[in-house]
């Protein structure tokens, strides 16, 4: 068992945020059951709920978790960081995942954005990081503004990754449930009771690594239960929840021993001058089910100091668990309500895919353009383009497209510019042109958009499986299981469509895959490309600033195990990479929504850091979508983030 302090615990509930959300007590019962069970594992435990504090903030957050890392750092190394949710919660992409907090309908960073909260950690030393939320991850209009906040403050420290086990309710775009009080039963989240009943050693089946008679509830093992036990007890309830465990402990992997059954401890004393023949005793053994200490030696005439006393079998305490356990019974009526909204949100979101595709795959895009590259707008109209490196013209024939004349800097093709196309509703679209590419970028509606990059000459059917993932990501349709087979596919041909390096930057970002992320940026760098700003903000490099462009210093990547089998077909997901210096990084704006939240935590020179000042505070106009889009009122920012004059 570690010592307290070197281990803490965070167990966060918000039951009734603002904005009209639906009261959720059981997160409250929740947060309480898991900070009574990380108590009795001698954890430093934190209880924060809304029970409690009259409104829970990144405020109070940053403060109470910032005290309690101090605490521990100022005496030790921090072995184990826990940090549990219990609450609501909302995805606007895979690995974007927000945990509301009280205020979020009128400050929309007052939420915990897991994403760029894991990045942040990797500041504060620990060794291992538990990350367990019981939301739901669910795609919804009225959370499309979220910013989020990584809650902490970045220190004057190096980053180090460290083990990451993550343990959510649900996959993206989906939602977990909290079941309403029956009878003497009060409410209580579906996730958090089986989580329990297997670190308390509740749970049935052969879900246990064993040592001796103990059971050891490990990260494998917890993940294996989890994944095999949510959805059996969510359907006693008429709901649909998949969970999403990602055990990453690779060192110390146990959460805790359950003790086995108690046994007795026998003392057998002999006195050392006595004749006694082992062989056949004068008087019996005593019988199974007697007292076991009543049978000894004859010692009438033995000194004290004679004795030999042997001990035969520990005595273990019986266990008993720290939290009490709800009974986790079908009900006596099916909830039809629950099962209807899962079937509904699953409707939606296939027609959303199946409208994205229409829509994309419909606009016309050109295939060259004599200048080397260019963009293709389809789905509104366009009132301007600017370029910060290059010479904007449109086309005669199609106002809506525009040739790009880039200013060379190097030789080969490294050469690439921002540009912001301008709608004509006054929202922003940055677009990163780089040499030999067509950008193709089309405006569904209000919240979505789809931009890609292919090569010039490229025929119009090479971006057919681009557009489908893309339409998959934008309606949460990829699931866990194909999260690492998906940017594995998408890596392979992230050169010829380069968005899929973006996108699939965010799906390493999610697990906090690092070298993943390097070994894709070498990978642009061995083709002669510049490495999309995405990938390096995730953790992929280091950024220095030059002459208005970013450059990445690319750290060396060893071999290693492959995971999947598509990562077996593929060896290119498993090669070493060597290390790059000074190599351009496409683009000063990120290309997706999602890595704006990696911007405070980049690795920066001194060169960079009024890039990243520039970044912060365009971060706030940013508007809903997969890629970024800013509001009118962002303009002035994404020019000077851009480094365009606006003439």
């Amino acid at each position: 068992m570690a010592d307290a302090s070197d281990r803490i615990f965070v167990s966060i509930a918000v039951s009734k945020p603002e904005g009209g959300l639906d009261p959720l007590p059981g997160a409250i019962r929740a947060a309480k059951r898991m900070a009574a069970w990380a108590d009795a594992q001698n954890y430093k435990t934190l209880l924060l709920h809304d029970g409690e504090h009259p409104e829970i903030t990144i405020e109070l957050l940053r403060d109470e978790i910032t005290a309690a890392i101090n605490e521990v750092t100022d005496r030790t190394e921090l072995k184990r960081l826990v940090i549990f949710f219990a609450g609501h919660g909302a995805a606007q992409a895979i690995g974007d995942q927000y945990w509301i907090l009280t205020h979020w309908k009128k400050d929309s960073s007052q939420a915990i954005k897991v994403s760029a909260l894991q990045r942040m950690l990797e500041y504060y030393g620990p060794r291992q990081v538990s990350v367990i939320g019981d939301a739901c991850q669910e795609f919804s209009a009225q959370f499309l503004d979220l910013v989020g906040n990584a809650v902490l403050f970045r220190p004057e420290e190096e980053p180090r990754p460290y083990e990451l086990d993550q343990f959510f309710a649900v996959d993206v775009g989906m939602q977990a449930f909290m079941i309403k009080a029956q009878g003497e039963q009060g409410d209580f989240c579906l996730f958090t009771e089986v989580l329990l009943d297997a670190l308390e050693g509740d749970a049935q089946g052969a879900y246990f690594e064993a040592s001796g008679a103990d059971k050891l509830v490990t990260s494998q093992s917890l993940a294996r239960y989890l994944d095999s036990t949510v959805a059996k007890e969510a359907g006693k309830y008429g709901v649909r929840m998949i969970p999403r465990p990602k055990p990453g402990f690779y060192t110390d992997r146990n959460y805790v021993t359950i003790p086995g059954p108690p046994e007795v401890t026998v003392f057998k004393s002999i006195a050392l001058d006595s004749e006694v023949d082992f062989s056949e005793p004068s008087e019996p053994l005593a019988e199974a089910g007697e007292d076991a200490d009543s049978w000894h030696g004859d010692s009438s005439d033995a000194g004290a100091d004679s004795w030999l006393h042997v001990e035969l079998t520990p005595t273990v305490e019986p266990y008993s668990r720290s939290v009490d356990k709800a009974r986790l019974i079908k009900p006596k009526s099916p909830k039809a309500k629950f099962d209807a909204q899962t079937q509904a949100l699953e409707m939606a979101r296939t027609a959303s895919r199946e409208a994205f595709v229409n829509s994309v795959s419909n606009a016309t895009v050109r295939d060259h353009f004599e200048t080397g590259c260019g963009i293709c707008v389809s789905g509104a109209d366009v009132a301007k383009v600017q370029a910060s490196f290059g010479a904007v013209s449109a086309l005669d024939d199609q106002p809506n497209w525009f040739r790009i004349q880039l200013q060379s800097v190097s030789a080969g093709s490294l050469d690439w510019s921002d540009a912001l196309v301008t709608l004509a509703d006054g929202r922003i679209v940055p677009v990163c042109v780089v040499d030999g590419f067509v950008a193709a970028l089309h405006i569904i509606d209000a919240t979505s958009l789809s931009l890609f990059l292919r090569p010039l000459g490229a025929s119009e059917y090479e971006g057919q499986e681009t557009i489908r993932l893309l339409a998959q990501a934008h309606a949460g349709l990829l699931s866990r299981q194909a999260i690492i087979d998906t940017a594995t596919t998408m890596r392979y041909g992230k050169h010829r469509i380069i968005t899929l390096g973006c996108i699939a930057a965010q799906f390493y970002d999610a697990i906090r895959d690092i070298d993943s992320l390097r070994s894709m940026a070498a990978f642009y760098a061995q083709r002669r490309q510049p490495v999309p700003l995405d990938i390096i903000l995730y953790g992929g490099g280091s950024l220095r600033e030059s002459g208005g462009r970013l450059y990445a210093d690319i750290p060396a990547v060893a071999a290693r195990e492959p995971r999947t089998e598509k990562e077996w077909e593929q060896s290119f997901t498993r090669s070493p990479t060597p290390a790059y210096k000074d190599h351009p990084i496409a683009g000063r704006i990120p290309w997706m929504r999602q890595a704006w939240g990696a911007v405070a935590t980049a690795r920066c020179d001194a060169s960079a850091e009024p890039w990243r000042k520039q970044a912060l505070a365009a971060m706030k106009n940013l508007g809903p979508g997969l890629f970024t889009i800013a509001k009118p009122s962002g303009r002035k920012a994404l020019l000077k983030l851009a480094g365009i004059r606006d003439i």
